[in-house]
């Protein structure tokens, strides 16, 4: 009987892990988080080779991996483990601004991919009002508490009006006549394919790919 529970064990955990890269949206955990959207101008997808394209949530920068979803039509769904903690770090913003309160950690996935496994061909996406030159563009970021920053950075045109919950908060940064402002989300931009990035995606970023810093390994 011990046997037979251990065997179908190891055939449940070869099923997860196959279908794990998929990550389909209706196999996601509960507590997951997630984002979805949409892409405007899907005819910028063709350089990137036939075959299914994968959406990638990153943190470019250190070469993490943090959620990924297929790209079904012109929508898709990215899905990041409720599981996953972001290795964190203090909240560092430019002298002038007010945080409150004081001690927040917080994390960025400051790049989404598109991806063709089957070519390894890859392009950013970039989410904002327009394809080239937008004045509001989004992003995402992760607190470990609720934290408010307001005011004005010291010698800058860059204001705040931001206010991080725990976990994911989607952030947009307005740029008008010289003017940055950074504030909640207040809608769900849409999404614009960029050109290629790379045609050898595993090997330009082979942290990213090596799935050593891999939301889906915590």
């Amino acid at each position: 009987m011990v046997r037979g529970v251990n065997r179908s064990a190891r055939q449940s955990v070869r099923l997860v892990q196959a279908l794990l890269p998929l990550l389909l949206t209706g196999a996601a955990h509960a507590a997951a988080f997630s984002v979805g959207g949409e892409i405007r101008n899907p005819t910028a997808t063709r350089p990137l080779g036939s075959g299914e394209l994968r959406v990638l949530m990153t943190n470019l920068g250190g070469g993490w991996l943090l959620g990924m979803g297929p790209l079904t039509g012109t929508r898709f769904n990215v899905v990041v483990p409720g599981t996953f903690q972001p290795p964190v770090q203090p909240l560092d913003v430019c002298p002038g601004v007010k945080v409150t309160p004081a001690g927040a950690r917080t994390y960025t996935a400051e790049t989404l991919l598109l991806f063709n496994p089957a070519t390894n061909a890859v392009a950013t996406l970039v989410q904002g009002d327009a394809p080239t030159d937008p004045t509001e563009r989004g992003q995402w970021i992760y607190s470990d508490r609720t934290v408010t920053l307001s005011g004005r950075c010291a010698g800058l045109n860059t204001y705040y009006a931001l206010t991080l919950r725990p976990g994911w908060t989607g952030v947009t940064t307005e740029s008008r006549d010289g003017r940055f402002e950074i504030r909640n989300a207040r809608r769900n931009l849409p999404y614009w394919v960029q050109p290629v990035l790379s045609t050898a995606a595993r090997q330009t970023f082979p942290a990213l790919f090596s799935g050593q810093r891999s939301a889906f390994n915590r």
